[in-house]
């Protein structure tokens, strides 16, 4: 979006937008743009709460009015709203300890993870009345032990698949993290989005098992794959955690 408004303001159309980085946006000298303290991803600050939404759409409006550019970063001066405090807080937590899997090491780890987790994400998929698509063909099973492979320093994987590796990764990786999404919101009690990533990043196998996949595509001596592995595997704020010592493609 930046740098659509430095081109749409060269053609003379003015542009505002709403920035969640501050330093960011700063270094790209972007004209008209309002800086909010909301979490990421959420640019309007809080899903269902339409008149809070409405200052914050009408405060970047606003910025189109200002005339001491060329470069305008103002800050909105709000937090978020917190939500119902009547609702309750996330309960019955999860518990990965128990009797392994068959299998040994990390993978065993997630596929102990993945059946412990399904009647979670049963209720979500009955409470909703669906659940998300596979976007990538495979089953859980075959995603975790492809990742598997790469953690385990293999060239490539045994996962029968026509897509390129870094496609069904990043694909696969998708369909498991959307799936331990919904199960975590099975549980009764609501949680925040912040909470939901932490929980998937900070306390999962899986999150590890990605990262060690990660690792070693970072380091591979494949271009590509060491681009992929270092932009693409894990978010940067977790990159520290779950792959030290991997530098972050910039």
């Amino acid at each position: 979006m930046g740098a659509a408004s430095h081109y749409l303001e060269d053609e003379g159309i003015a542009t505002t937008g709403s920035s969640l980085v501050r330093n960011n946006t700063e270094r790209m000298e972007l004209p008209r743009f309002l800086w909010v303290p909301f979490e990421l991803g959420r640019p309007f600050g809080a899903p269902d709460e339409p008149d809070f939404q409405r200052r914050v759409l009408r405060a970047a409006l606003g910025l189109l009015e200002r005339r001491d550019g060329p470069v305008v970063l103002e800050d909105f001066p709000d937090d978020a709203p917190a939500g119902d405090d009547d609702v309750p807080g996330w309960s019955c937590p999860f518990s990965f300890d128990g009797s392994p899997d068959n299998d040994a090491g990390l993978v065993g780890e997630v596929l102990g993870e993945l059946r412990r987790l399904a009647p979670w994400q049963e209720m979500y998929a009955a409470r909703r009345g669906r659940s998300a698509p596979a976007a990538s063909g495979l089953s859980h099973e075959q995603i975790v032990r492809g990742l598997g492979e790469l953690a385990g320093g293999a060239r490539d994987s045994s996962v029968a698949t026509n897509l390129p590796l870094p496609q069904w990764v990043r694909l696969g990786c998708d369909d498991l993290r959307t799936w331990y999404m919904e199960a975590a919101q099975g549980r009764p009690g609501r949680a925040s989005s912040a909470e939901l990533r932490d929980w998937f990043w900070r306390e999962t196998a899986l999150a590890r098992l990605i990262g060690a996949a990660g690792v070693l595509l970072a380091g591979s001596g494949n271009g590509a794959l060491r681009m992929f592995g270092r932009r693409a595997m894990v978010p940067r704020v977790y990159m520290d955690e779950l792959m030290p010592g991997v530098e972050p493609y910039v």
